[in-house]
């Protein structure tokens, strides 16, 4: 038996071996264990579970040189046969001296090129195989055989391609039984897949954010400036106002004094401030606060919606995301338009369905006038990170609200500024900037449990000045 699958895997590797390598396959560049997994076939990957128990981890190097480690783990039900490649990692050891920084080697079930292959620990049927191909490991594909009705495994091999615990795909078919890919190069696997899988998910090019790092850095010098204060914003002339009325703030001299060189702003304000350092420079003044308060959706004004609008402005941190997105655009392009117009809104339907331990949930995707649950943030932030490099985000915060008397309503009443984006070492990171502080994509989530987020696309620049 176990000949028969050598064979068959090796004659599947005759049959790819001769295809091109797509420019696109080339930017991942991916450690390859598949000259490991040649040599380790019989002993690793067909053996039972109880005679893998009896081998201790082993170091093996690629045709390059490069150390993999592999390795059997199990878990409840299952084992897993790991190919990891060795990465050089800072941890903090504790001594007699006190905490010491040291670089150790370690072989992550979940880096760039590592290769997991799953089985059941009763049956001994092969559940998945695992392949990682980017620094973010979070995002990798998966690839399982399509079980009969009796629940055994087929011939038939379906992928999926996840992305924090996301399906981009489920279920799409690969034209191989999956054992074929005990020994398949990542490069192989691109190639079966390239027109089914969504790499362009992945595309994480250097050299794309420059433009980002630059308003980031901008925003960080300033951040010593702000103070928030309640309903403010600049006025197209620099002058401190009133968001509610447009009036003029009224502030006294204490007040003046102990705001001089500040940067008094609220949430809102201060995108006002972010999207008037855009438009400054190519205007030479910022935007007016009427059209940034024009609503962009509408109640129903005798139903429960139009009458709580009516006193609270159930939108407003909506309307003012899409009209400052709109502006920026129209000043880019030369043209005025619409918020409706320009494109401003984010509404990309990338996911399926979510990983869970029960099997899988449906998960919202775009909703109109809502945005998305807040849950989906990184996975969708890394997909536009690679679709759309040069934007960053004006995201409307829609949390729920109770009010004696009345039904829970929802209320777009918080916004902030994300910055998306993929570092040097291909990892994929994004900045917050809520009302002049900075957060991390986590705690900005955590701080806005089951709340929906809305997007507006805003072109970043390297030209940001936002003085007022």
């Amino acid at each position: 038996m176990k000949k028969i699958k050598r064979n068959l895997v090796l004659f599947f590797l005759a049959l790819v071996g001769v295809a091109p390598v797509s420019a696109s396959f080339d930017s991942f560049k991916v450690p390859s264990s598949s000259s490991i997994r040649k040599e380790i076939l019989d002993d690793w990957l067909l053996p039972s579970l109880d005679e893998l128990r009896t081998k201790a981890p082993e170091i093996h190097r690629n045709e390059t040189g490069q150390e993999f480690q592999v390795r059997l783990e199990e878990t409840d039900g299952f084992f897993a046969v790991i190919i990891a490649p060795k990465v050089e990692a800072e941890v903090e050891v504790y001594t007699e001296n006190g905490v010491e920084v040291r670089v150790e080697d370690e072989y992550p079930a979940d880096s760039s090129g590592s290769w997991v292959l799953i089985k059941n620990s009763k049956t001994g049927q092969i559940e998945k195989i695992k392949m990682y191909f980017t620094a973010s490991s979070n995002m990798y594909i998966q690839f399982s055989p399509e079980k009969t009705a009796l629940g055994k495994n087929s011939k038939k091999t379906l992928g999926d391609f996840i992305i924090d615990d996301l399906y981009a795909c489920k279920g799409v078919k690969i034209g191989i039984p999956v054992e074929f890919l005990y020994t398949a190069s990542f490069r192989e696997v691109f190639l079966m897949t390239e027109k089914t899988f969504p790499w362009k998910y992945a595309d994480c090019q250097k050299g794309q954010f420059h433009s980002k790092f630059q308003m980031i850095g901008v925003i960080r010098k300033n951040m010593g400036r702000f103070v928030y204060l309640e309903d403010s914003c600049f006025d197209e002339k620099g002058e401190l106002i009133n968001i509610s009325d447009g009036q003029k703030k009224n502030l006294q001299g204490e007040e003046i004094e102990n705001l001089k060189d500040k940067l008094p702003l609220d949430d809102a304000g201060f995108l006002k401030w972010v999207i008037d350092g855009l438009v400054i420079p190519v205007a030479g003044n910022g935007l007016y606060r009427q059209p940034l308060v024009v609503k962009t959706m509408n109640y129903n004004s005798v139903g429960l919606g139009g009458i709580l609008d009516e006193k609270i402005d159930l939108s407003f941190t909506l309307d003012w995301c899409r009209n400052l997105a709109a502006a920026a655009f129209s000043l880019s392009s030369g043209r005025n338009y619409f918020w409706n117009e320009a494109g401003v809104d984010v509404n990309i339907e990338p996911f399926a369905s979510v990983v869970c331990d029960k099997g899988n949930s449906q998960t919202p995707g775009y909703i109109k006038n809502s945005g998305y649950k807040i849950s989906i943030l990184p996975a969708l932030l890394q997909v536009l990170s690679s679709l759309e490099p040069s934007y960053c985000y004006l995201a409307a915060v829609k949390t729920s609200f109770r009010e004696q008397g009345l039904p829970e309503f929802f209320a777009f009443n918080k916004c902030a500024l994300l910055l998306p984006f993929y570092d040097d070492n291909g990892r994929f990171n994004c900045v917050v900037f809520e009302g002049g502080k900075e957060y991390t994509l986590k705690n900005f989530i955590e701080s806005n449990e089951n709340a929906f987020v809305h997007l507006s696309r805003v072109l970043s620049s390297s030209k940001f000045y936002p003085e007022p």
